[in-house]
């Protein structure tokens, strides 16, 4: 089944659910605050140990409770019925909240990402460090929560690019961990079929 359910939910009878385990970096989810809800759509040890979850050992840091079919059965859902997520508003508060911060414009930044980060936390005791932020220390907190907020929604590539940021990849990956890959890398630049190109006369 080639679905992005199938690539993200192992309540969806695919990749996820057989095997092809799409965790989220470890780096990344260790930055995020114990206080944020976002914290636990990703599995941890004691997620395992409730049998309730239907997971297994090799689970761990899967987001299995930010994308999921509603009837919540290891791998059940083989007809896809779920809606595909193409943006959220949120997306768009922190596009505001970036383009802002880079133009100078840091109290409208600040109001934006906070916008965001209160329906995060219970307490705005938790995210009133924003308004500390400055410069690139307020760019580089936005990205993060760029990062964390959209993880698995296709968003990272290029915030990576239009931030012309570095990333390190986990220790819980299987390949390539602990490499620092910036986002000129080669790699990560898709490139143009060579078919495509000798045989579209639009391109030149």
């Amino acid at each position: 089944m080639i679905s992005w359910w199938g690539q993200m939910d192992i309540y969806t009878y695919s990749y996820q659910w057989a095997g092809d385990k799409k965790a989220i970096d470890q780096g990344l989810y260790d930055q995020i605050k114990d206080t944020d809800q976002r914290k636990i759509q990703f599995a941890t040890q004691a997620d395992i140990d409730d049998e309730v979850n239907q997971l297994q050992d090799s689970d761990i840091l899967i987001p299995f409770k930010k994308f999921y079919n509603a009837a919540r059965v290891r791998g059940g859902q083989r007809v896809i019925e779920d809606d595909y997520i193409y943006m959220r508003i949120d997306e768009l508060y922190m596009l505001s909240a970036e383009m802002n911060a880079k133009i100078g414009a840091e109290e409208d930044a600040k109001t934006r990402l906070k916008q965001i980060l209160a329906e995060r936390f219970d307490s705005a005791a938790d995210y009133a460090y924003v308004d500390t932020l400055t410069g690139q220390a307020l760019i580089d907190e936005i990205y993060l929560q760029t990062r964390i907020e959209f993880f698995a929604e296709g968003k990272s590539l290029l915030a990576l690019k239009r931030n012309k940021a570095n990333v390190v990849r986990g220790t819980n990956h299987l390949y390539l961990a602990g490499e620092v890959i910036p986002y000129n890398d080669d790699r990560l630049t898709l490139e143009i079929p060579l078919l495509e190109v000798q045989n579209n006369p639009f391109i030149n």
